[in-house]
């Protein structure tokens, strides 16, 4: 190829060299202009001929050079991402992205929110799947204050699964007046509030001298009145500051005039009551209220145990005395 090119240049320039020796009639040749471009058309045809014969030269060394290798490497390549390729779809396949569905299963429906969220069974991406609707409540749900999971159910408890009756543990009603308020174990449990084993421990604890007795009325089997002795009576005494202090005296009536156990002192009996919360009492009112009264305020063999200044006697003939009543204000 590159001898053919060379004989067309050569026949082209010694055609110019005919037309430099006999030029045609009325043209001005210059000879110099004419080799210069006899020159230049000769390199530019070595030089595609050249550019030709190279590309075809590389061509063929690097087939043999590395042919084979690289015809590995390519085919390694495509192998390699034909698995990836088949990966990826295995892993779209397991998140609902490929073309395999997952079976069918109960997935909580997270898009009626958690107090009103149910399971559903069906085929769903983006939440978990659970073997049976009641472990979809249980797993998804837990807690659930409406209980509306499990209210789906073909058979439904009335609440939330719990012990029999509500939860195991009683707390007091605070959202009920005091008087009127009991121990519940209802759900759901409000925050905060003290629990008890039982209901009976739940009125003591928290209710420990109702006057209405409401708490220990909602007993199973409920005491008339507040946990008292006998006939209606508390098994403590009070004094009766309803009534004036000289004609007053202890009672343990219930219900009690006032609100809790400790806002007046109590004493064990009735006589003790007296001589805390009445000594000194002239009337002797309060003594004379016991099932065997003494005739005056109980006092040591000759009068009582005391002793004070008789002001009833001019003071020049006057001593002290023991005798029963105590004169209001005497030093003893």
């Amino acid at each position: 190829r590159l001898a053919a090119h060379s004989r067309s240049s050569l026949c082209l320039q010694l055609r110019l060299r005919n037309i430099a020796s006999s030029p045609p009639h009325g043209y001005s040749f210059n000879y110099s202009t004419m080799k210069r471009a006899a020159i230049v058309l000769f390199l530019s045809t070595v030089a595609s001929v050249d550019a030709l014969g190279f590309r075809d030269l590389v061509e063929r060394a690097t087939h043999k050079k590395f042919g084979p290798a690289a015809a590995t490497t390519e085919n390694a390549g495509a192998a390699a991402g034909l698995q990836d390729q088949q990966e990826g779809r295995q892993l779209q396949s397991d998140n609902c992205w490929g073309d395999q569905t997952p079976a069918v299963a109960w997935h909580p429906v997270y898009s009626a929110g958690f107090t009103n969220g149910y399971c559903r069974f069906t085929v769903d991406c983006n939440s978990p799947s659970y073997p049976s609707e009641a472990a979809c409540c249980k797993g998804a749900y837990a807690g659930q204050v409406t209980g509306y999971c499990v209210q789906q159910l073909p058979s439904p408890p009335t609440t939330s699964p719990t012990d029999a009756g509500g939860l195991d543990v009683y707390y007091p009603d605070y959202a009920t007046a005091w008087p009127e308020a009991g121990c519940l174990n209802k759900r759901p449990m409000p925050s905060g509030r003290p629990t008890y084993s039982t209901m009976l421990a739940c009125c003591k604890g928290a209710y420990g001298g109702q006057v209405s007795g409401k708490c220990l009325s909602m007993l199973p089997s409920p005491p008339t009145t507040s946990p008292t002795t006998s006939g209606g009576m508390a098994d403590f005494w009070y004094p009766d500051y309803d009534t004036a202090w000289p004609v007053a005296g202890c009672s343990n009536k219930l219900p009690l005039p006032y609100r809790n156990k400790n806002d007046r002192p109590n004493y064990s009996s009735q006589v003790a009551c007296c001589k805390g919360a009445y000594a000194g009492q002239m009337s002797g009112k309060c003594l004379s209220e016991l099932e065997s009264p003494p005739t005056t305020s109980p006092t040591g063999v000759g009068g009582l145990d005391v002793w004070y200044p008789d002001y009833d006697t001019a003071w020049t003939v006057a001593g002290c005395i023991n005798d029963s009543p105590l004169p209001s204000g005497r030093p003893t």
